[in-house]
């Protein structure tokens, strides 16, 4: 049983170490912790070198300076003096506790010192380390060799306990740091795992509601301003858009399918009503022209909303040039100038000169001419035509003196198949094509009463093509 229960943790515990590692988050912050801690320990490591080696340079002066001092004590009082001052530095705890002589005759017995022995000699001359013996023990150092002219030799060194302790201290200080800085960074990975999943988990909970299509569901707020506020509120303007996008296609499917409907129903009747074997040639003929008539139709409606999928689509962006706004306006002007006439209705136009924008001519004179079409449908006695090139934009403003709009019917203004007044012919497409329109071309739509609180003010804004 005791088993059972050692291997159920060992895998739970397996599976929690797969679950974490699993995680990017987790893995991005362990590898930069490890990254850092590495970098610390190379640092550490450089330090370290550098005590060392200062620690064994000031040895080093140390040494010299006492192999010196007992040259100048030997120059002076002979090999006797040399012996004085030796017993004398062993005898004094202070100076000679880490010090270490041995001098000897030319046939190698000692004359003084603390050292019995010498273990092994490199060698060669300077400073070098290696093993004496000391009460009985052997001891590291580092030595200095001197030759006397009578053939005396002294070894002089100092112990390397000292430096042994400082450096053990500094890498068991590398060391503690090192394993504390593993725990933290371990600690800080999972940390912030928790915390991304939590801010990340939001997204997800609500990607995994809205795929069935809850389209409704948005990403709780979040406090504050950092990379994940904002990344929420650039997921709910998605969300906006896409419910928007799909609430249109739902109204455009069902409208398409009541436009398709109706007259596909009223050819068939057109066709019962003849199937018969009296019809004469006349009535054939009625139902023929009435049948294609509504093919016609049918046919324009189908064409209006291929149009406006492809300027959704950005196709007809590659015959974009440098287009003069206002010699199209006069054209289109002049185009219904007999429509106008026709409905006692002035058609006024003010351009002002050289009103440049970057796009596609044609389309251009197509949006031009729905709000003309549409302006005209409306007024009373005049419709007015303005194209403005001052400031940052080229504007086009249709208005007319007819009726007007609600406030709050403007807002639907630009749907497909949306007419504000059904009585009027039309398919309820023409608004819709000039925004796309528009929007191909980087501008702006905005609708407002006219200038005396009556009528209806189309304003179109294009951006101006850069210069050079």
């Amino acid at each position: 049983m005791a088993h059972d229960a050692s291997t159920l943790r060992l895998r739970r515990y397996g599976r929690a170490i797969s679950r974490h590692w699993h995680s990017a988050a987790f893995r991005i912050t362990l590898n930069y912790g490890l990254l850092a801690i590495l970098t610390t320990l190379i640092l550490l490591l450089f330090i370290y070198a550098q005590v060392v080696g200062v620690l064994r340079t000031q040895l080093s002066n140390q040494i010299g300076h006492a192999e010196q001092r007992l040259v100048g004590m030997f120059d002076a009082g002979g090999i006797s003096a040399v012996i004085d001052a030796i017993d004398l530095a062993i005898a004094d705890e202070l100076d000679g506790g880490e010090d270490l002589y041995l001098l000897t005759d030319g046939d190698g017995r000692k004359l003084a010192g603390n050292v019995a022995a010498m273990v092994a000699h490199p060698g060669h001359a300077g400073l070098f380390e290696t093993n004496v013996v000391l009460r009985g023990e052997q001891v590291g150092g580092y030595f200095k060799l001197r030759a006397f002219p009578d053939g005396q030799v002294l070894l002089i060194g100092h112990e390397v306990g000292r430096i042994d302790r400082v450096t053990d201290m500094i890498l068991q200080a590398i060391g503690a740091a090192v394993a504390l800085a593993l725990v933290l960074v371990v600690l800080g990975a999972y940390v912030f795992r928790r915390e991304f999943e939590r801010r990340v988990g939001a997204l997800r909970t609500t990607a995994r509601r809205i795929g069935p299509g809850q389209l409704s569901l948005r990403v709780p707020h979040a406090h504050g301003s950092d990379e994940f506020s904002h990344l929420n509120h650039d997921v709910n303007a998605m969300l906006d858009r896409i419910e928007h996008l799909m609430t249109g296609v739902r109204h455009v499917s069902d409208t398409i399918a009541h436009d398709l409907r109706t007259p596909l129903m009223r050819m068939q009747g057109r066709l019962r009503s003849v199937q018969h074997s009296g019809a004469s040639r006349a009535e054939l003929r009625d139902a023929v022209d009435g049948v294609t008539e509504e093919i016609d139709r049918l046919n324009t409606l189908l064409g209006k909303l291929l149009q406006i999928s492809e300027l959704e689509a950005g196709v007809r962006r590659k015959t974009f040039g440098p287009r003069r706004l206002d010699l199209i306006a006069a054209d289109v002007v002049d185009l219904y100038s007999a429509l106008a006439e026709d409905r006692r209705v002035t058609l006024a136009l003010r351009a002002d000169r050289q009103a440049i924008v970057q796009g596609d001519a044609e389309l251009l004179a197509n949006a031009c001419a729905n709000l003309i079409d549409n302006a005209l449908k409306y007024a009373h006695d005049t419709v007015q035509v303005r194209v403005e090139a001052g400031g940052e934009e080229v504007i086009l403003t249709v208005e007319d003196d007819g009726p007007g709009i609600p406030q709050e019917n403007t807002l639907r203004l630009g749907e497909r198949f949306y007419r504000p007044d059904t009585t009027q012919e039309g398919l309820g497409l023409g608004l819709a094509s000039v925004k796309a329109i528009v929007s191909l071309h980087g501008g702006g739509l905005a609708f407002s009463a006219g200038a005396g609180g009556t009528g209806l003010m189309v304003r179109l804004g294009f951006p101006k093509p850069a210069s050079g």
